[in-house]
């Protein structure tokens, strides 16, 4: 994750529009973030649908193909993951967030 100037917010996170597809599922997901390699905080949250809970972002699925816009905000430069849970599944995706050179 790209983490420009444009992106840093007045707290001093950064918040980036993440993009995310959802294939062959319908059901409830809760998507969370956290930093992995040093202390920081992360988050992530569905722009349209859905709520906080649980330490993350809840959402109920009702088409089994789902584009779906959201926002993951970080503390700065570094590594990160996501845990994705639904009724029938569990996936972590680790991510890094850098400085853009620009």
């Amino acid at each position: 994750m790209e983490l420009r100037p444009d992106d840093r917010q007045p707290n001093g996170t950064y918040e980036k529009k993440v993009r995310w597809l959802g294939a062959g599922y319908a059901g409830p997901v809760l998507v969370r973030a956290a930093r992995i390699d040093a202390p920081g905080a992360a988050g992530a949250t569905f722009s349209y649908v859905g709520e906080e809970r649980d330490g993350g972002h809840y959402a109920y699925l009702i088409r089994e193909n789902n584009d779906l816009p959201a926002r993951t905000t970080v503390a700065g430069p570094g590594c990160y993951a996501y845990q994705v849970d639904g009724a029938t599944f569990s996936v972590t995706v680790v991510f890094r967030a850098v400085a853009s050179a620009g």
